[in-house]
């Protein structure tokens, strides 16, 4: 029997998702197969201390040390900003150990959402219409500013900020009033404000994984989400258990279905992700699908939609960070190898 695999399970970070991230961590902690895996709980607090197992928090220069040598694989589960964005990336890439999900170039492309949508607009893709907003823009008051956003998009608008996931950051703005307050208040949540047009219709997810037994990349079924708590998909109606209704598979036609799935299939690949991602699609009355954003992390949660939509091919949540570990080792390998060529 070969060895066990030792996979770090990084967690938490100092974003506004560290208690999403932790939850998702503990579901992939608890779903290793135990017969070829070794799991290592690591958590990095609020405060950018590495937590490794039982011993005491450590800055992440000490807790690498000791860490690093013992590490076959990183599962990446943390979400938002130093950990969705490409830089946690970047650090595994330089040390030489696979990690799953996307690389540092297409983790901070698909984290920052004005650029997924000039990406979008770029490989033929529909994407609602927007305006982002920078800090120096509104650093000394709004000016005419949300009445020209206005006359270009109309109302109501979605502003969002632009690298925050989970739905933080995010609100649906019906006056002019609000929207001058939202353009300074998300300013503390980053540099930058997106500010795009409201889409009225059905909304559903894309998840495609890199299968590495196929070699390929595989559009898995779509999730439609119907929120319970709220009027869209915002933290409370994605965390709390009952908060949304997600049918899976979708139930829409054939050929939507596979229209949305060729989305996903395209955001992903545009966008040069690896291992996973999951796309979110709306869909107008008149069949008009639009890209909204590419999550290069999905939730692992037990409500998470990743793991929900693997189960419904016949993946289960094991089986499914199974592939995501061997399609991480599998990259590197083929990386590799490539390198080594005369």
């Amino acid at each position: 029997m070969a060895p066990r695999l030792t996979i770090a399970v990084i967690m938490g970070g100092m974003s506004h998702e560290h208690d999403v991230s932790v939850n998702s961590g503990t579901g992939v902690l608890a779903n290793l197969l135990p017969e070829r895996y070794l799991g290592v709980r690591v958590v990095i607090g609020k405060d950018g201390l590495w937590t490794v197992g039982d011993a005491p928090a450590r800055p992440m220069l000490e807790a690498l040390s000791a860490l690093a040598p013992t590490m076959d694989v990183a599962f990446l589960a943390l979400h938002g900003p130093n950990g969705e964005d490409g830089t946690m990336q970047g650090l595994f890439h330089l040390l030489g150990i696979p990690f799953t999900g996307s690389d540092h170039f297409a983790s901070s492309l698909a984290m920052n959402k004005p650029r997924t949508k000039d990406v979008y607009r770029a490989a033929g893709l529909s994407t609602p219409d927007s305006v982002s907003v920078r800090r120096e823009q509104v650093e000394h008051g709004v000016g005419d500013l949300p009445a020209t956003i206005i006359a270009r998009l109309g109302l109501p608008v979605v502003a969002k900020t632009t690298k925050l996931g989970s739905s933080v950051g995010v609100e649906i703005v019906k006056d002019e009033a609000r929207l001058s307050q939202v353009l300074v208040e998300f300013m503390s949540l980053g540099n930058e404000v997106l500010v795009e047009q409201f889409v009225r219709g059905r909304e559903v997810t894309s998840p495609v994984i890199d299968h590495p037994d196929q070699d390929r990349t595989v559009a898995l079924p779509l999730i439609e989400i119907r929120p319970k708590v709220s009027a869209w998909f915002d933290y409370e109606a994605k965390y709390k258990i009952g908060g949304s209704e997600e049918i899976c598979p979708a139930p829409i036609p054939d050929d939507l279905t596979y229209k949305c799935q060729q989305i996903g299939l395209q955001a992903h690949r545009a966008l040069g992700c690896s291992g996973m991602s999951r796309t979110d699609i709306l869909i107008r009355e008149d069949g008009t699908c639009f890209a909204i954003e590419t999550n290069t992390i999905p939730g692992f949660t037990k409500t998470s939609l990743l793991p929900q939509a693997a189960a419904a091919a016949g993946i289960s949540y094991p089986q499914l960070v199974d592939l995501l570990i061997r399609e991480a080792v599998s990259r590197k390998e083929k990386r590799l190898r490539w390198e080594a060529r005369p």
